[in-house]
């Protein structure tokens, strides 16, 4: 399967999106700020001793605002992406923000729900480590293999979620219901359509992507006093393309999308 045009048109795409739409571009600023302010509450540098972390010298409150706030716009953002999975072209305006806000929090609930097994593990698997530093030498080697075990989970659990979920979300998007986004022999048998092959190349491709972007993203946040302005800035331009990249990707299976806006 040639990815090229999928992966043209989705460039196309978050061209359009973004490219004289300035309004939409500082929304998506907007809506990703708080999470972006958080480094400039408190100097880890001060907070974090040689020998211990200073917890009263974190700000709480303040903290814990721009986290709410942060989680809160969030919401907004992952509407937005909603809409991009149901198959919207051009790309939606940031506009009716009850339902966006509802479909953001609908689909990050799914999101959480397809995620919590591999969370338990993860902690679970936390908290016999802590346990295991306390007691050395208590049953070290029986633990050791409970931990190797647990960690052999968590690598199918991660595999399963990384397959599983941007499909799944894009069935929640047009079915509308998070039960649908739950049915995972239905997305199994939708990604069989395109074929697991095919489905699993076009992941590591959007991964190579990613990484690229994410490296001049980096490289742009390390530039004085602007830096973070300018991830900031270039954030929502991978946000769109990845959104309609595994849109484009789910539809290879033969479903038509919702009808396209009209410009």
């Amino acid at each position: 399967m040639d990815f090229e045009p999928v992966i043209s048109e989705s460039i196309a795409y978050t061209q359009e999106a973004f490219m004289g739409k300035w309004t939409r571009w500082i929304i998506f600023v907007i809506l990703g700020l708080p999470m972006a302010l958080l480094p400039f509450v408190f100097d880890v540098n001060t907070i974090a001793g040689r020998t211990n972390f200073n917890w009263d010298q974190v700000p709480w409150g303040q903290v814990a605002a721009i986290i709410i706030a942060g989680i809160l716009l969030s919401f907004f953002l992952s509407g937005y992406v909603v809409r991009i999975y149901r198959g919207v072209k051009p790309a939606p305006d940031f506009d009716e923000w009850g339902s966006l806000f509802l479909d953001g929090l609908k689909v990050q609930i799914l999101s959480l729900i397809w995620i919590l097994p591999l969370l338990i593990v993860i902690l679970a698997a936390l908290g016999l480590s802590i346990v295991g530093l306390a007691s050395p030498g208590s049953g070290s080697i029986g633990l050791l293999l409970v931990l190797l075990l647990m960690f052999a989970i968590m690598m199918v659990l991660a595999i399963v979620v990384s397959l599983f979920v941007p499909m799944a979300l894009i069935r929640f998007a047009r079915m509308g219901s998070i039960r649908e986004g739950l049915r995972f022999s239905a997305i199994s048998e939708h990604i069989g359509k395109m074929g697991w092959g095919q489905y699993i190349i076009a992941l590591i491709i959007l991964f190579v992507v990613m990484f690229i972007f994410g490296l001049v993203v980096m490289v742009l946040s390390l530039i004085p006093f602007i830096g973070w302005v300018l991830q900031l800035i270039a954030t929502p331009l991978l946000t769109v393309f990845t959104a309609r990249y595994y849109t484009r990707i789910y539809d290879l299976a033969g479903e038509q999308p919702v009808p396209a806006l009209t410009p």
